[in-house]
């Protein structure tokens, strides 16, 4: 309800022609009732209301009164009904918080508007201007929350990542399955289910579209039997692009490693 009061030199105040409007009155018949409270020769009266003018729709300069609070309450006080009493709280609301902002915040200093009207405009200007950068400060700070939040949620993967990129040698099965929790069977056996892998020779081997991805080499190791004779069996080791590939397979399938859990 902005629009009710405007500020003038750090005073609050509103006038005649907006009461009649917001009332549903004849601005006429609130002029009456001014003038007639204003012949009792209060002087706490006159002190309320100050006599002025504006200019019409017709561009005619027309009578008009500014008042503060205290006129505003007792020109009020002969409005009846239950839309005037809603309309006295809205006015006495708007009054209030005027005042507020007046004290609390640091507002831009008006020019001396001999037409109150023009002032009120301006003040209610001003102020849209300072909440729409309020709305944009708070979306802002929503914003960087948000992302915080959002980063705070990827920090484990980062730090996965991290782990992963910042190790450039080939691993076992077993190591990726105690990042998981798992043993190296269950591993082996969950990525024969994705059908990422199958046995060939007592060996794991990753199945023809992946071969040729560098996620997996075979890496010869010597076995000596009791009987003395050696032979060569193969192992299959991943690659850290392999590592990572699993990473973001397993996760399709809410498999996450145990720092993301």
């Amino acid at each position: 309800m902005n629009e009710l009061v405007f500020n003038n030199n750090g005073k609050v105040l509103t006038n005649s022609v907006l009461v009649a409007k917001k009332f549903g009155k004849e601005h006429k018949h609130v002029l009456e009732a001014i003038r007639k409270m204003m012949t009792a020769e209060n002087s706490a009266v006159l002190q309320m209301f100050e006599e002025s003018s504006y200019l019409n729709e017709q561009n005619k300069q027309q009578p008009m009164f500014i008042m503060n609070r205290d006129g505003f309450t007792l020109l009020a006080m002969g409005f009846t009904g239950n839309k005037a009493m809603e309309f006295k709280i809205d006015y006495i609301g708007a009054f209030n918080k005027m005042e507020e902002a007046i004290k609390s915040t640091t507002m831009t200093a008006l020019p001396n508007f001999s037409n109150p009207a023009e002032a009120a405009r301006a003040w209610a200007e001003q102020y849209e201007q300072k909440l729409l950068e309020s709305k944009r400060a708070d979306a802002a700070e929503q914003q960087v929350y948000a992302l915080s939040q959002e980063i705070e949620s990827m920090q484990p993967k980062v730090s996965y990542y991290d782990m992963i990129l910042n190790n450039h040698s080939t691993v076992l099965t077993t190591q990726i399955a105690l990042d998981y929790g798992m043993s190296a069977k269950a591993l082996n056996k969950k990525l024969f289910e994705l059908r990422i892998q199958h046995k060939v020779a007592d060996q794991w081997i990753l199945y023809a579209p992946y071969l040729p991805m560098g996620y997996m080499h075979s890496k010869p190791v010597e076995i000596t039997h009791n009987n003395g004779t050696k032979s060569i069996k193969y192992n299959s080791e991943w690659t850290q692009k392999g590592r990572l590939f699993l990473y973001d397979e397993l996760k399709k399938h809410n498999i996450l490693p145990l720092i993301e859990q």
